[in-house]
């Protein structure tokens, strides 16, 4: 199956906050790291220090330690709010995203991955992002890649454009993943590299994806205020 060049969209994230709200959505009080811009299926979300498991819906505000987990029809896809960095996943997929915000507001962004697979797409990287699975973690140099997590644990990075370090926890052996590469690291320690094919590598799940013009939120303080907030997606030149 053939792989298709994605021409991808700059996003540029503008916050307008009603009359009554004085504090911004993502100042440094708040938690919130990624929204959920697209939701179809099953798709459960549990908040981070929670119990209760709930759908993930679209427009959802994602903070620091949430889990996500998607259905056998389940489809998602978030948008970290510093870079516009995008993760698509698929079904049977579970997730728990973290990000910590640095003095500048760029993220440093890990998204452990249990099981299932992830399309990661980073076009202006600002901060950090690191894939983790049970016997790996994945540091991303590159634009585009997936990660696929099987049973056993045994985790695959496939390169699309860019390049991606694949380190195995176990044996602490690094490989670089580079374009029309797949990086294999097992429990066993052993990490190794080789060719993609085309026809073994998976399709963009969403390829025509782009995020609404824009969308209505709320989100509640630490003091138990509710912000209404609406944000704004346009294309950049």
């Amino acid at each position: 199956m053939r792989i298709k060049n994605l021409s991808l969209w700059l996003l540029t994230l503008t916050i307008c906050l009603s009359a009554t709200v004085a504090s911004p959505l993502f100042a440094s009080e708040s938690k919130g790291i990624a929204l959920a811009l697209k939701v179809n299926g099953d798709v459960k979300l549990k908040k981070a220090g929670g119990d209760r498991v709930i759908p993930l819906k679209f427009g959802a505000v994602l903070d620091d330690g949430d889990w996500i987990r998607t259905g056998d029809d389940g489809f998602a896809v978030l948008i970290f709010t510093d870079d516009k960095s995008q993760i698509k996943l698929t079904a049977r997929t579970e997730i728990t995203i973290e990000g910590k915000r640095d003095a500048s507001s760029n993220i440093s962004k890990r998204i452990s991955l249990e099981v299932g697979q992830l399309l990661a797409k980073v076009e202006q990287q600002k901060g950090t992002m690191q894939i983790a699975t049970p016997t790996s973690v994945a540091s991303v140099k590159g634009t585009e890649f997936w990660v696929i997590v099987f049973d056993d644990g045994t985790t695959q990075v496939v390169t699309l454009q860019g390049l991606v370090e694949l380190l195995n926890v176990q044996s602490g052996r690094i490989v670089d993943v580079k374009p029309g590469e797949r990086g294999e690291s097992g429990r066993d320690g052993n990490v190794e590299v080789g060719g993609a094919p085309k026809d073994e590598t998976p399709p963009d799940p969403d390829p025509g994806f782009t995020p609404p013009h824009s969308i209505e939120v709320e989100i509640q303080g630490p003091d138990g205020a509710t912000r209404r907030i609406i944000i704004e997606f346009q294309q950049e030149d």
